[in-house]
């Protein structure tokens, strides 16, 4: 298994929550996908450090199976290795990070409300997971099922 990119392990946590949305989105308008995706990260997170001693934001972001867009051979990993790698450049040249990172900083200073009742996991609709049928549908948003 390989590391995680250098590039992304640099990032600080709003940075790399930002990139997880955008990563996680696509060019998707910003709606309240982006908050519910970020508000799961943060539940995860709250719910693994209630288990577990010093779980990050990049340990929960970063670990093997977890968010598609940062795994090996995800086509949109190497366009986030670009980003994490130029974030100053990209984060001047790029509304829809800009917008994502606004998001992932609210969401962290506790600015927005969880929008997602909890949830700690989501899928796009269309996509079938193993894990769905074992966890409580919470929430629907645009394209997106949050699971608590």
């Amino acid at each position: 298994m390989k590391k995680p990119s250098e590039c992304f392990l640099k990032l600080d946590d709003t940075q790399l929550l930002a990139l997880c949305l955008y990563g996680e989105t696509g060019k998707m308008p910003v709606t309240g996908q982006q908050l519910g995706i970020a508000w799961c990260v943060m539940n995860r997170l709250k719910v693994l450090n209630r288990r577990v001693d010093q779980i990050t934001l990049q340990s929960v972001v970063l670990s093997s199976r977890q968010f598609p867009c940062f795994q090996e051979g995800n086509p949109n990993r190497l366009g986030l290795m670009a980003i994490a790698c130029g974030w100053d450049k990209a984060f001047q040249r790029n509304k829809h990070l800009r917008e994502c990172y606004r998001i992932a900083e609210s969401v962290m200073n506790g600015d927005l409300p969880d929008n997602v009742s909890g949830a700690t996991h989501y899928r796009r609709s269309k996509d079938q997971v193993p894990w769905s049928e074992a966890k409580e549908l919470v929430a629907v948003i645009g394209d997106f099922e949050f699971y608590a």
